[in-house]
């Protein structure tokens, strides 16, 4: 027994099936970033003030998309007082103090993950230097018969316009990942929750840790940093961007998000800085594989969000190969490790 607000309650053991788990990743992905951090004296603490402040100015825009939801819905069943129904709604969902534990718990964890993935992230070049940009590279020219496929995306979506659209879509993921966050926690029904947060958590920390350090690579926008010997073969797509860039802000536009962020990240690697948000790794994807986690939770809600997210993910995989940030197979490989992740959640589901 607990005590919430003066009042006994019990966490339920469905909850405690998913949050234990959910609480035991964090925690340990936050250990070991830390003994990494240490190592190369350094702390993870130091971001988590960082990510907790970003998570507490969100939560208004979340807070305030929920009960639009909540109010659309109301509207929607015809009710003659909706705001009444929604209130109606919500009121037993915040008495339930076990229900609100689970809404609750999953985004205090969250900073904190992000705080520890950030880290392990920036530390890739001091324990596993980048070694697989080349290999890499040549694997694309090999799927794409000898071309790389930025040349195929950029013989399609090469102009001004849509380019510019991919790189403000590429860049819309972030504001997704709150949404998504957001909704999973405070919106959609239990076992939804679990689902969304055991996945999401696991394909950050096996793709974004094991597989980050094992296909230790920067990615294509940074081979002629490196002075990589595949850096010719993009170089055409870089000047491409940079045209593109220089062409947006003669026009009074926002140049292209990508090349900003890019020359930022490589600014930060440089300089050994640790701040949020920093960190260069390549592959696997973790955009990719975040957007086709929503392709496999939206076709569970129906047919027409499932296409809606397939869309998504697609303009997600082109964006990552046209914008320089990933290979093709970066994307590949964390579309089939999302789903090996997604497997072994929903055989613990079943079985818990």
């Amino acid at each position: 027994m607990y005590a919430v607000l003066g009042r006994p309650f019990s966490i339920a053991r469905e909850e405690w099936v998913w949050l234990a788990p959910l609480f035991l990743m964090v925690a340990g992905i936050y250990g070991v970033s830390e003994v990494a951090a240490q190592w190369n004296g350094v702390s993870t603490a130091t971001l988590v003030a960082d990510y907790v402040g970003k998570a507490l100015r969100a939560i208004p825009l979340v807070v305030s998309l929920g009960l639009l939801y909540h109010l659309i819905r109301a509207l929607l069943s015809g009710d003659a007082q909706p705001l009444s129904s929604m209130v109606a709604a919500l009121r037993p969902q915040l008495r339930d103090a076990s229900g609100l534990i689970s809404r609750l718990l999953p985004l205090a964890l969250m900073p904190v993950l992000f705080a520890a993935m950030g880290m392990l992230k920036m530390q890739i070049p001091h324990i596993m230097p980048f070694y697989l940009d080349d290999l890499f590279a040549a694997a694309d020219r090999l799927l794409f018969l000898g071309r790389q496929p930025w040349e195929v995306t950029h013989a399609v979506f090469g102009s001004t316009g849509a380019t510019m659209v991919i790189d403000r879509l590429y860049t819309l993921w972030v504001f997704g990942l709150s949404v998504a966050i957001g909704y999973f926690a405070l919106i959609a029904p239990r076992s939804e929750r679990a689902r969304f947060f055991l996945n999401f958590t696991a394909i950050w920390i096996v793709l974004g840790v094991f597989g980050a350090y094992i296909g230790s690579s920067a990615g294509p926008c940074f081979l002629a940093s490196m002075a990589s010997p595949s850096a010719p073969e993009y170089a055409g797509l870089m000047e491409r961007l940079v045209s593109i860039d220089a062409a947006l802000k003669a026009n009074g536009g926002m140049g292209l998000g990508a090349l900003q962020w890019q020359h930022m990240l490589w600014s930060a690697h440089e300089t050994d800085t640790i701040a949020f948000s920093m960190g260069i790794s390549a592959m696997p994807s973790l955009h990719n594989a975040i957007a086709f986690l929503y392709v496999l939770l939206a076709f569970r809600i129906g047919r027409v969000a499932g296409i809606i997210a397939s869309l998504f993910a697609l303009t997600t995989f082109v964006g990552s190969v046209h914008l320089g940030w990933h290979y093709a197979v970066d994307g590949l490989v964390a579309f089939a490790g999302t789903y090996a992740v997604w497997l072994g959640v929903e055989r613990y589901l079943r079985t818990a």
